[in-house]
């Protein structure tokens, strides 16, 4: 296990006492930036729950399951997990197509959680580490700590506080009038600092993450931002560092570079996917037209796609009244309108 697996960190204001929890941070002009590009990226993708982008959908989630699993140092491939989301036997350690189903279980469980919700928030630990460590769903009820050569980097707060200040967090999501961009930053770093859990803390301040800002915008459930964090590893821990040294706001801003990326990556995608159905309806109906009664099994061996794809497509087409069928499924022949 790598050094970064479950690092630590302090930032903002806490009282032992009181135990009342106030970030410190200041909104600067790079954040609201990065804020409103974002934003408008948003705009342009539609709510998952409505969207017919099915393959980029179910390609994202891959995608953030592999990253999320990858950083605490799982060693299966994208196309390893891939398969075992897709129902595939997969050769490989136990424990890592383990962890890769525990987590799809806790994505796809992810539109049930309350965001707010102490009690969800356990339930998810114990989907995504089942199996994995003792006590899954259970906050750790011992000493943890990060050290390197020995010699001790942070030490976590005390087991016993562990309820109180993750009851404290969770207050100043749900109450905090800042923006979800920002409150789901936060909540990550701070949730990195608790350390509520043995194991699998990054794995669920991540997961945490992307529910806060899905219920801003649905389809953040699908875009992979943890992907991204994976590709900038290091960065990742060393803004965690900075904000241990009391500038959050490199944190914030790290994570809102994050989030851009995988948000305009999401909408080049969509574009080209779009781009690519209008080249495939442009192709169906030349065949229509230059072949009369040809099949959708002739479409796709000339497309090269599956039957399956083509109609999909047929359908589409039909209810944009571009084609109609004439005739029975069986003996009937479609033509253009």
């Amino acid at each position: 296990m790598s050094l970064y697996c479950h690092c630590i960190y302090i930032f903002g204001a806490f009282s032992a006492s009181k135990m009342v929890y106030d970030p410190e941070f200041v909104i600067d002009n790079d954040m609201l930036t990065l804020a409103s590009e974002i934003a408008a990226l948003m705009e342009r993708i539609p709510d998952a729950r409505t969207s017919k982008h099915i393959r980029l959908r179910q390609e994202g989630r891959i995608r953030s399951i592999h990253s999320s699993v990858a950083i605490e140092g799982n060693r299966l491939s994208l196309e390893k997990v891939t398969d075992i989301i897709n129902g595939k036997r997969v050769i490989g350690d136990p424990k890592d197509i383990l962890e890769v189903k525990n987590a799809q279980k806790a994505y796809d469980r992810m539109d049930g959680y309350d965001p707010f919700s102490v009690k969800d928030l356990l339930t998810a630990h114990g989907t995504m580490m089942n199996g994995t460590v003792d006590s899954p769903g259970e906050f750790r009820e011992c000493g943890v700590g990060v050290y390197k050569g020995g010699e001790p980097i942070h030490i976590a707060p005390e087991h016993e506080d562990v309820p109180h200040l993750m009851n404290d967090l969770m207050d100043w999501i749900r109450d905090s009038d800042a923006h979800p961009l920002i409150k789901g930053c936060i909540f990550h770093c701070r949730f990195e600092y608790i350390h509520p859990f043995v194991d699998g803390n990054g794995r669920m301040g991540r997961l945490w993450h992307t529910l806060i800002l899905s219920r801003w915008k649905h389809a953040f459930s699908h875009i992979p931002i943890e992907s991204w964090i994976n590709l900038s590893r290091r960065e990742y821990y060393d803004s965690l560092t900075e904000a241990d040294n009391g500038n959050i706001s490199v944190f914030i801003k790290f994570m809102l570079s994050m989030i851009r990326m995988a948000a305009d990556e999401f909408v080049d995608e969509m574009i080209y996917e779009e781009k690519s159905a209008v080249n495939i309806e442009k192709q169906i109906s030349e065949m229509i037209s230059g072949r009369p009664g040809i099949t959708a099994g002739g479409m796709a061996r000339l497309l090269g796609v599956s039957i399956r794809t083509v109609k999909r497509y047929l359908s589409s087409m039909t209810e944009k009244g571009i084609i109609k069928r004439v005739g029975s499924d069986k003996s009937g022949h479609w033509e253009l309108l």
